[in-house]
């Protein structure tokens, strides 16, 4: 929960307290270190694992740790997690590397999950190619276009990004609210930005208030 929440260092607090460590526990912190961008902490403790003789299942096993006979898995989200671990590293290099060597096409999440990283770090380059990517993949969604044009404003090409703002509006395409979901029992659950449509949602406001009291 601290780690999903980004309170690491009380994460790490109570991980290394734990007196007993299971599959659980070893996911739950080498994937709340990696959410957060601390990629190079989650390889350490991924090998630690490795070393306590417990197995990881599909979830932790998204990228390979060399000379331990574990292998990256072949299905496309253990890829999306490993590109999206490398891009908060700012690996973006390496990061395009293995989408290129996929033995399938980059889908939405992967190509989306790049292109978030390239804004953060500012590479034109690399962004272009992702942003070009998710064109391909749907043209009609704006998202690809709006990251590109802050990525070159940042880097003061306003002439490109006016350009792609221009292309937006002259297209009437619109960006679609955030969402997210989560699996509960077998049913998933969908969340949009500012949306209190779901049937429980006061008793799931009430208790962020209360795990926002407990972090504070």
């Amino acid at each position: 929960m601290y780690s999903k929440c980004g309170d690491i260092a009380k994460a790490i607090q109570i991980f290394e307290e734990s007196p007993r460590r299971d599959l659980f526990t070893w996911t739950s912190i080498i994937c709340g270190l990696a959410m957060h961008g601390h990629g190079k902490r989650a390889l350490c403790y991924f090998s630690e694992m490795n070393e306590s003789q417990v197995s990881p299942d599909e979830v932790t096993m998204v990228f390979p740790v060399n000379g331990e006979g574990f292998r990256l898995g072949s299905e496309i989200e253990h890829y999306g997690c490993m590109v999206d671990l490398l891009g908060r590293m700012g690996c973006l290099k390496e990061g395009y590397d293995l989408i290129m060597g996929m033995p399938m096409e980059g889908n939405e999440i992967i190509w989306g999950s790049f292109l978030s990283a390239c804004r953060v770090y500012n590479n034109v380059e690399l962004g272009e190619v992702a942003a070009r990517s998710l064109l391909e993949l749907d043209p009609r969604d704006p998202w690809g276009r709006v990251m590109l044009c802050n990525i070159y404003a940042e880097e003061a090409k306003y002439d490109r990004s006016m350009g792609l703002r221009k292309e937006i509006k002259e297209k009437g395409l619109k960006k679609s609210p955030g969402c997210s979901s989560i699996e509960v029992n077998g049913s998933v659950h969908g969340f949009l930005v500012e949306d209190n449509s779901h049937p429980c949602y006061n008793e799931i406001n009430s208790m962020l208030e209360k795990i926002e009291k407990l972090m504070n």
